[in-house]
C-alpha cells in the first residue's frame, strides 16, 4: 500500500516547518496537561531520528515512546505502527495543515 506523496512540497520545505511544528505540538502538550493534570510532569516530545520517515518520540516520566513519524519527503504526519516504523495505511495529517490534527494521545 502507498501513501499518495504531496508534490507541492519538498524535503528543504520539510526541514525548515519541523521545529516550528514540534513547538506547537509541545505548546499543545502544555496547555493539556497544565489543564488537566497540573500535578503530573508535562512530557516532552523530540526528534529521534529517521531519514525517509522522521520519529518524533514522546519522553514522559523514565520511558519514551513514538508518538509519530513525519515523512521527511512532503511532512505527512504517519501514525506509529512500532518504534521502528509507521503505519502506512493513510496519514494522519501534515506538518503544513493550519489546524492541528493531533491531541497528546495520538492520531
Amino acid at each position: 500500500m502507498s501513501i499518495a506523496i504531496d508534490s507541492t512540497r519538498t524535503p528543504e520545505m520539510v526541514d525548515e516547518r519541523l521545529p516550528q511544528w514540534l513547538q506547537e505540538a509541545q505548546q499543545m502538550f502544555n496547555e493539556h496537561y497544565g489543564k488537566r493534570y497540573p500535578t503530573l510532569k508535562i512530557p516532552s516530545l523530540y526528534i529521534a531520528g529517521g531519514r525517509k520517515y522522521i520519529k518524533i518520540a514522546k519522553r514522559d516520566g523514565g520511558s519514551d515512546s513514538v508518538w509519530c513519524f513525519i515523512r521527511a519527503e512532503d511532512g505527512a504526519i504517519l501514525k506509529a505502527a512500532t518504534w521502528k516504523a509507521p503505519a502506512l495505511n493513510f496519514k494522519r495529517g501534515s506538518i503544513f495543515d493550519a489546524t492541528i490534527p493531533y491531541q497528546p494521545y495520538g492520531f
